[in-house]
């Protein structure tokens, strides 16, 4: 095949597939452009998950008419000068490729009036083709409507995902520059219904109120560090959460580096998550809104097509910066972590219970011995969140099978989070917690065998604040949530709760939401597998008594019974061992009584 240049018409199509990968790229473009040109102001709507149109507002300085055609031409940048320009960037665009991109996949109509000029004009181009240049009257500002996006290269449609979850990213580009810069008011809308409103007036925790909702938002600790002058200055600056605050993925992590959003990945995530080196739990994620200011000849802009990672200069000494930083603020909040000065020793014991099942569990022992039938329980204060009966069974397996463990006889409670039970290889101190998670686990699996999961009315539907995009993806999921016990609809920008599944505690509600969002999302599974193991575990996890509760004993005798009828009893849903032993020979030998 002989070698030729491409036509203009196809190299356009080719470039902006680089940089526009679905409707969301098109709204960080735009968005992006809007801060830029200084906008306090941006209103951004999509319909039919940005595939059908992206209409982004702003009120910045705006384009002068005879430069509106420009705007759209490859290569084309009011931000760049010179190639010594690309070491010292202060814009969050400067390739001149966003808007040729867009218009090169879609139909752009763009209507802009410079704050200077008396009148605006209005762009109409299809294809990279313009088709109308005409006068308009308008306010200061640009306003661009992206409408058929991908029209000329259906293929590309072809490998989008469904409306909502490509509603659910865009919501989330959104978030992202809400946060970064909340002395600017945005406002989403999704299908025309109002998804995000934040007020503008600088106040970080303000907007993030409007995200995650006041309970999240006043939990959240100030961070705020600086070192040096000049190009080796650094100051890391934001809210992030305390160890009880933590969510299963980072979707909840925002990172910026002067203000342009990054993935929260790499380095630089491994740097903030070991900062709660000893707080936080295996699989667990803090949340945080961190904006990482350096000087702009200090970090490359330009190492990633889509602009989602950077290279710092002194890679060593942001890192450093952002490490104590954020341990600082954990620590100054009154957060101690274990094993350091000033932690109760109650704490200091748990410590050494987690690196003692970090060692991994006993061999099993096979014993014939069935369980015992279980005796009443009270419920205590654990307000009905998990039920004494002996886990329903699928319907193939037997009413009474072999247990999978030693006979145990219950001794007491240590630390409101273990029970002690003696067995004839010697004691086992069992994580109520995670014991639970189990028992709860293979209930589910169980109901999930012969139908739904049960489900539950609430006496009065409860409203959940969710952040917009989980908000959005549990929405469109409704009607698959309704098999596992959910009933939910829209209520404003909250979601009204009417039936939940009968195992789930209210309480935990929100959390387990949020946690669900993220499945669905795809964080949590890849394929309705992954996922609806996924949902069972986090079930699970939000059902089952917790660390920390006091047990009466009929109550820890009542899920030790259950503990012993389950099929893998040794390990929770999440692989932690539910259990560990200390021998009798390990203890006679403390002792002194063996060598």
């Amino acid at each position: 095949m002989p070698i030729r240049v491409l036509d203009a018409t196809v190299a356009a199509q080719i470039a902006a597939g680089e940089v526009i990968e679905r409707p969301a790229s098109v709204v960080r473009e735009l968005v992006e452009n809007a801060l830029d040109a200084g906008a306090r102001r941006v209103v951004v709507e999509a319909r039919g998950g940005g595939l059908r149109e992206i209409r982004v507002q702003d009120d910045g300085c705006g384009i002068p008419a005879d430069e509106v055609e420009l705007a759209f031409a490859r290569h084309a940048t009011s931000k760049l000068s010179t190639a010594d320009d690309l070491w010292s960037i202060a814009t969050l665009g400067f390739r001149g490729e966003a808007l040729p991109s867009i218009a090169a996949v879609a139909q752009v109509v763009c209507i802009t009036r410079a704050v200077d000029a008396d009148t605006g004009v209005e762009l109409r181009i299809a294809g990279g083709e313009t088709q109308a240049i005409l006068p308009r009257g308008c306010s200061p500002g640009t306003t661009i409507s992206v409408r058929n996006l991908f029209y000329n290269t259906p293929v590309r449609r072809d490998f989008l995902r469904s409306d909502a979850t490509e509603s659910a990213a865009i919501t989330a580009v959104v978030t992202q520059y809400a946060l970064a810069y909340p002395e600017v008011r945005f406002n989403l809308s999704v299908d025309g219904r109002a998804t995000l409103q934040t007020s503008g007036n600088g106040d970080l925790r303000a907007a993030t109120i409007e995200v995650y909702g006041l309970d999240v938002a006043r939990q959240l600790l100030s961070v705020d560090a600086a070192v040096g002058e000049g190009i080796d200055h650094v100051r890391v600056s934001g809210l992030v959460s305390p160890p009880g605050l933590t969510r299963s993925s980072r979707a909840a992590i925002h990172l910026f580096i002067n203000r342009r959003a990054i993935q929260p990945r790499g380095q630089i995530a491994i740097v903030l998550e070991e900062a709660y080196h000893t707080m936080l739990m295996k699989g667990r994620h803090p949340m945080a809104i961190l904006n990482i200011d350096v000087h702009p000849a200090a970090v490359d802009v330009n190492v990633h097509p889509t602009k989602s990672e950077v290279k710092f200069r002194n890679t060593t000494q942001v890192m450093s910066v952002l490490g104590r930083a954020v341990r600082a603020a954990l620590l100054e909040s009154g957060v101690h972590p274990w094993g350091e000065p000033g932690v109760p020793a109650l704490l200091d014991t748990a410590q050494r219970r987690f690196e003692l099942r970090r060692l991994g569990v006993s061999p099993e022992s096979a014993w014939d011995a069935p369980p015992s039938p279980v005796s009443p329980a009270s419920e205590g204060d654990w307000g009905g969140a998990w039920q004494q009966e002996p886990a329903a069974l699928p319907a193939s397996q037997p009413t009474v099978q072999t247990s999978k463990l030693p006979p145990l006889r219950v001794v007491g409670q240590i630390a409101q989070s273990y029970i002690i039970a003696e067995s004839p290889d010697g004691i086992y101190l069992i994580d109520q917690h995670a014991a639970h998670e189990r028992i709860t686990y293979e209930r589910l699996m169980a109901q999930r065998g012969v139908g739904a999961i049960e489900s539950q009315e609430l006496l009065i539907p409860q409203v959940v604040d969710l952040p917009p995009t989980a908000h959005d993806v549990l929405l469109a999921a409704a009607d698959q949530l309704a098999e596992w016990g959910f009933a939910i609809e829209p209520f404003g920008r909250s979601l009204r709760i009417r039936a939940i599944p009968a195992v789930l505690y209210p309480g935990d509600l929100a959390t387990a939401l949020l946690e669900i969002a993220d499945h669905l999302s795809g964080r949590g599974g890849t394929t309705p597998h992954g996922w609806r193991e996924a949902l069972l575990i986090t079930l699970s996890c939000h059902t089952s008594v917790r660390a920390g509760q006091t047990l009466s004993f009929d109550e820890m005798r009542g899920l030790v019974l259950q503990l012993e009828q389950c099929a893998s009893p040794r390990t929770c849903p999440h692989g932690r061992p539910t259990m560990i032993l200390l021998t009798t020979t390990q203890i006679e030998r403390q002792f002194g009584r063996i060598k």
